[in-house]
């Protein structure tokens, strides 16, 4: 189980997930040297922690990841099973990177009042590509093993 290769893929999906929690997705800036970040948790207010925009959605999303990604290095007797949790975890975090830049411009509403506004998006938004590519890995190598095991069947 832990020996497997597809296990540290999953692993590390799961730490980068993890580092989304910590690093903004976008920063809301305007001509007036005003910084409003986006993040997991949503818009907050100018150097408060009061939030303007909530984006629950986001967490529940990189949470439910996460928790996948567990479940299926936990179900590793069971590849068929992990294959399609590992294929629906990458369409997840699929719609999380939709989502984030979804919910960027739609953030972008609750500055209607402020001209010139751009937005600068974050390595927390890119961060959110590189777990797909381990997913990806992940559900190659139980392929793999899957094959593998078949290949040991018809032998005997």
């Amino acid at each position: 189980m832990w020996q497997r290769i597809q296990t540290l893929f999953l692993l590390i999906a799961i730490l980068l997930n993890g580092l989304l929690f910590m690093t903004d997705l976008a920063v809301f800036v305007g001509d007036e040297h005003w910084q409003n970040p986006f993040t997991l948790r949503g818009v907050f207010v100018d150097g408060t922690q009061d939030v303007v925009y909530s984006t629950g959605i986001l967490m529940s999303m990189v949470v439910l990841s996460m928790l996948l990604s567990l479940v299926v290095i936990l179900m590793y007797k069971k590849r068929q099973l992990q294959i399609k949790l590992s294929q629906l975890n990458l369409f997840l975090q699929a719609m999380l990177v939709a989502s984030i830049f979804y919910f960027t411009e739609d953030a972008l509403s609750v500055f209607q009042n402020v001209e010139n506004i751009h937005i600068e998006y974050g390595i927390g938004t890119y961060l959110g590509l590189i777990p797909m590519i381990f997913i990806y890995l992940a559900i190659r190598s139980i392929k793999k093993d899957e094959a593998l095991v078949r290949a040991a069947d018809r032998i005997r």
